[in-house]
């Protein structure tokens, strides 16, 4: 029992380090996703002024794939499920990363070979999850300007350059696809995330490229994206990895 208790609390840690190898595997993949679509987006061929939104993102509920291309041979997949500002990764059939914009929470969950569970609770800004590109598109500030109109893997999208404040200031930039046939729905992102805490002080953005495919519009089961009651703060477990070492 000890062991396995020592095994969960460690979890947070492995977490982590599993995240980070992930963002490392995509960002040089991203170069190449950032340039998939056969040109850069056409540009209106006057000279008006640029209308600037602030409005939110709103899509009604709906499920999608998310593909991250990696330095492997296969891409990183995840089922994603939004509802407003809720947004619900799973990563894996056993691991479900599950952000809450409205509390500036991330929940990681997960799901172990005994049947057994465990539920890590961060902030936003903590490094202990993957990023997901289309959870980035919410906070408490959105600033949207048009860049364009191009067309990806067959479908016509409008453009724009995303410029999102979260509540605790963090400020995100992402360039956004967002598909005509699909009610806006976004089918490629190119987000640029900040570098890891332990990063050189000169480190740049990391930038993680994600193209959305198989978009269903479908309400999305609230028990979903409901947390567990009994998530741990991620700080303790490294609490308690130091104290039993």
């Amino acid at each position: 029992m000890r062991l396995l208790k020592l095994i969960r609390c460690a979890a947070g840690l492995i977490f982590a380090l599993t995240a980070c190898v992930s963002v490392v595997a995509a960002q040089e993949a991203a170069k190449a996703a950032d340039s998939s679509a056969a040109q850069e987006p056409a540009k209106a061929a006057d000279s008006a002024p640029v209308q600037r939104s602030t409005a939110p993102f709103s899509f009604p509920d709906f499920t999608a794939i998310q593909k991250i291309a990696t330095r492997g041979p296969r891409p990183l997949l995840a089922k994603v499920y939004s509802s407003g500002s809720t947004v619900r990764v799973d990563v894996s059939p056993k691991v479900v990363n599950l952000f809450i914009t409205s509390t500036g929470k991330v929940y990681k969950m997960a799901t172990f070979p005994d049947k057994t569970s465990s539920c890590f609770v961060m902030r936003r800004d903590q490094h202990g999850f993957m990023v997901s590109p289309f959870e980035m598109l919410q906070g408490a500030k959105v600033e949207r300007t048009p860049a364009g109109t191009d067309i990806v893997d067959g479908h016509k999208t409008k453009v724009e350059d995303v410029v999102v404040t979260r509540a605790d200031g963090k400020v995100m930039r992402s360039k956004v696809w967002e598909a005509d046939d699909f009610q806006g729905v976004p089918i490629k992102i190119v987000s640029d995330i900040d570098p890891p805490a332990n990063a050189e002080p000169n480190a740049k953005p990391i930038r993680i490229a994600a193209l959305y495919g198989d978009i269903k519009f479908e309400k999305v089961d609230p028990a979903l994206l409901t947390p567990p009651d009994n998530c741990m703060p991620i700080e303790k477990t490294y609490k308690v990895v130091e104290h039993v070492e």
